[in-house]
């Protein structure tokens, strides 16, 4: 038999394939279980050195308009603010390309968490009707309330139907692989509910019960958040800078620089690098917080 002709990669994948050395080299199992859970469907290393090459290609791009630029307008666009703001946006995209997948599984687990009580009233309502354990999965109301929710119990079907796995298999294997401690936490009980015979609408209906006192203390959990983040971003990244460039024009005001840099040196650091990278983090931080 002959063996079987390697697939050939287009310019573009050939490309994108330009940083696998590195990226071998830094890989890790975690992240690359990160990234099963956030729904990546491209290898850790093809996803890594895919958005290197991008970093790269867009750090040299800001270089290279930026070095026109400021041959045209040297009074508007100075070589230092050129570099200064391509390496900004090299670091914000190598950071936003580590961060992403965690930001993903964030807004994952909030909005299965979300979602899945009043799933699991309509779910419930289903097993009340006599139906099988698997409709359970397929109804409406799942996909009403979360496209995430719905992907991660869609998984069970897929097992089911496609692969011929046992329903008490599939429930397991998306339990184990979920990032929601929620939804693990449910599918274990129905499986262990399942197993040992008990009545699923009897079981449904008190999850039900439980998922309406769940919803309520979300719905006031989520409105003390936004009021607690709505003061802490007001007073680091709105009020903060403020003072903090009110600060440095009065040094420039008196001819003073800080660390041998010049008061506009100093304030375009600030404006196109320290900015943006605070309020980056503080998005990431909210996300991580909220999953």
């Amino acid at each position: 038999m002959a063996p079987k002709k390697k697939e050939k990669l287009s310019f573009e994948e050939e490309l994108y394939r330009l940083f696998l050395p590195l990226t071998r080299n830094i890989r890790s199992n975690e992240f690359d279980e990160t990234l099963q859970q956030a729904d990546f469907t491209e290898d850790i290393d093809i996803y890594l050195s895919k958005n290197f090459f991008f970093a790269g290609f867009i750090l040299i791009m800001t270089l290279l308009v930026g070095f026109i630029m400021s041959n045209f307008v040297p009074d508007l666009v100075s070589l230092q603010l050129v570099i200064i703001l391509a390496l900004s946006v090299f670091i914000c995209f190598i950071g936003y390309t580590m961060v992403n997948p965690y930001l993903v599984i964030g807004t994952k687990n909030s909005s299965i968490r979300d979602a899945l009580p009043l799933a699991i009233i309509g779910m419930s309502s289903v097993a009340e009707s006599g139906a099988p354990p698997i409709a359970i999965f397929s109804t409406k109301t799942i996909k009403d309330k979360s496209q995430y929710l719905d992907k991660e119990l869609s998984k069970i079907l897929y097992y089911v139907n496609h692969l011929g796995i046992s329903l008490l298999e599939a429930i397991d294997i998306t339990a184990r692989k979920t990032p929601s401690y929620e939804l693990k936490k449910f599918l274990l009980d129905l499986k262990s509910n399942i197993e040992a015979g008990g009545s699923l609408p009897e079981f449904m209906k008190k999850k039900a019960e439980h998922a309406r006192f769940q919803y309520n203390l979300i719905l006031n959990n989520q409105n003390q958040k936004a009021e607690t983040f709505g003061d802490i971003y007001s007073a680091i990244v709105v009020a903060g800078p403020l003072f903090l460039f009110s600060g440095i024009m009065l040094l420039g005001m008196v001819g003073g620089g800080i660390a041998g840099l010049s008061i506009a040196t100093v304030l375009q650091i600030g404006v196109f690098l320290l900015v943006p990278i605070i309020n980056i983090a503080f998005i990431a931080v909210l996300n991580l917080v909220s999953s």
